[in-house]
């Protein structure tokens, strides 16, 4: 009965709460919707006025210039229809020459005119006397605008003798008032007469607001004093709001609610009186059970595998079928992971393997052309095989370096970098004096091709570097190998070698046609990077900015099978 009774008191609750909220929204609704009905009329005149200005906005473009013209049409388009009374068209300038009743009016020093050149779009104010007519009026104002350049406005007045039988819900013993507003605050319509419809805004709102509270209701005392319901409905949207009112006992019986207590009492009582047993009744059968099941289910989680199956104390036949379903789950997820760390560690003893087995094949390549460059009888060959056997050995100390790494994504590029050194410069300077190098790597993850692509620079780098080292006898020879990071997104590579003073064969590594530099020019392009040479009279440096590729360990392209498509 307490696990009945609770969730019955919950839904009472609930539904209590929602014909509350529905009947106070109801309320709104209808209040709203009776200050739309209420100034229905006026909606219907500003919209035919909105069009009428723009319609004539558009047939006077190419008459604007033509005074009387102009006139003339303005003159028809008042003869023919009985809601307007008069028609003009105001020049930038502020004058009014074109008119419906022939009267030229200078505007240049009204305020109206301002605020209108200001906004240069659709506006609505009020005149109790039109400067043109002599009448009360609303006047509709439209820019009118000729070959993409502004001219002017169309200017029309509305008399509010139009509305001499406003429209009220429930007629006037309701009490209900309401006053058309601007978006300046001016009262452009109103039930009662302009120069005291004021009175009935609400006293602690300005005017201009109203635009921002439109489509609300709300309880407020006016300026006369009288506490009333508010209502602020558009009529023309961003521009023109009808601000309705209810003396309070119009609201009251507009926003009758019933207290809340009462409906509430009765679930209220009810879950008091179950409290105790749907506690007791709900924690032996479900939640002592569920709380069992979460404490193994984080276990599992953060990776306990070894622990006991999952054990419940006398549950009930549903919780027993989940007891049953999650020992089977956990033991099938276990058997799948240490499957998948089979998998994972076969893999992963084949990818060295593999790794182990190229470098060799690389190795003995290298070792294979060292044999050659010593039979060579001439100098380009020993040439061209010394530069292939360091090519070589660049790819060996790549896949050596894949062999080493734990990760088999990336490459640590200070190890990479620092083998290729070790590999390459004993084998590049056996012809020089010794060569005192000097590294500076910092230690940053490379995506297999980017690190490829790296490493076969370095390596034409270094054996460019090596082949112009110099330096005067007395003076040592100075190789400088950088890898910086500039930021989180680019490196600066860089190798700085001593030269001596007065060379003139020092290599132009942009113009040389040789294929060390074809090369270096197509690894720098795979790099997306830029190349700058910098020569002096002892040191020449060569570097490369590029940005750090994002690793995609799904990427298997070879960046330096590649290679002879970029030379």
């Amino acid at each position: 009965m307490t696990l009945a009774l609770f969730p019955l008191g919950a839904i009472a609750l609930w539904q209590t709460n929602e014909v509350v909220t529905a009947s106070v929204r109801l309320s709104e609704e209808i209040v709203l919707s009776e200050t739309e009905r209420a100034a229905a009329r006026e909606q219907r005149l500003m919209e035919r006025g909105r069009g009428a200005a723009e319609g004539l906005a558009a047939l006077l473009g190419p008459m604007i210039d033509e005074p009387d013209r102009c006139s003339e049409v303005m003159e028809r388009f008042i003869s023919r229809q009985d809601t307007y009374i008069f028609a003009g068209f105001i020049q930038s300038d502020g004058m009014m020459a074109c008119t419906s009743n022939g009267i030229s009016v200078d505007f240049a020093e009204d305020p109206s005119f301002a605020r209108a050149l200001d906004r240069r779009s659709q506006m609505f104010e009020v005149n109790l006397a039109g400067a043109a007519t002599g009448e009360s009026v609303v006047i509709i104002s439209n820019p009118v605008m000729v070959r993409g350049r502004f001219a002017g406005f169309i200017s029309l007045s509305l008399p509010h003798g139009q509305l001499d039988a406003p429209v009220q819900p429930g007629g006037r013993e309701t009490g209900f008032e309401y006053v058309t507003v601007n978006r300046e605050g001016q009262v452009l319509f109103a039930t009662s007469a302009l120069p005291t419809a004021g009175q009935l805004h609400p006293a602690d709102i300005k005017p201009s607001d109203f635009i921002t509270l439109a489509e609300e209701t709300f309880l407020g005392e006016a300026i006369d004093g009288r506490e009333r319901l508010f209502a602020v409905s558009t009529i023309v949207p961003e521009e023109v709001v009808v601000v309705g009112s209810w003396p309070i006992g119009r609201s009251a019986s507009a926003l009758t609610l019933t207290p809340v207590w009462v409906p509430l009492l009765f679930p209220v009582l009810m879950w008091f009186a179950g409290s105790a047993v749907a506690f007791l009744g709900l924690h032996r059968l479900v939640t002592r059970h569920i709380y069992h099941m979460r404490g193994a289910m984080r276990l599992f989680a953060v990776g306990k595998r070894d622990g006991p199956e999952l054990k419940l104390d006398d549950p009930p036949d549903e919780f027993e079928v989940l007891e049953n379903s999650f020992n089977r789950m956990v033991q099938t997820l276990t058997q799948a992971e240490a499957q998948a760390e089979r998998d994972l560690d076969e893999k992963s003893v084949l990818l060295r393997e593999i790794h182990h087995r190229v470098k060799n094949n690389l190795q003995l390549i290298a070792s294979i052309m060292n044999m050659h460059a010593r039979t060579a009888t001439t100098p380009e060959t020993k040439v061209l095989l010394s530069q292939l056997q360091q090519r070589g050995r660049g790819l060996a100390t790549v896949h050596q370096t894949l062999n080493a790494e734990s990760d088999e994504t990336t490459i640590d590029a200070r190890n990479l970098i620092q083998r290729l050194v070790r590999e390459l410069i004993p084998i590049a300077d056996n012809l020089k004096r010794p060569i005192r190098t000097k590294t500076s790597i910092v230690p940053v993850e490379l995506g297999q091709d980017q690190a490829v692509t790296l490493a076969m620079l370095t390596s034409e780098t270094l054996t460019n570097a090596v082949k112009y080292i110099d330096a005067p006898d007395t003076e040592p020879l100075h190789l400088n190998l950088t890898l910086a990071q500039d930021d989180t997104q680019t490196l600066r590579f860089s190798i700085e070698n001593t030269i001596a003073p007065g060379r003139k064969d020092t290599p132009d590594l942009v113009e040389s046609t040789g294929i060390g530099s074809r090369l270096m020019r197509a690894f720098v392009a795979q790099l997306e990077g830029e190349a700058v040479t910098d020569v002096t009279d002892t040191h020449f440096r060569y570097s490369v900015v590029f940005p750090l590729a994002e690793v995609k360990p799904e990427a298997t392209a070879k960046p330096w099978a590649n290679a002879s498509a970029h030379t």
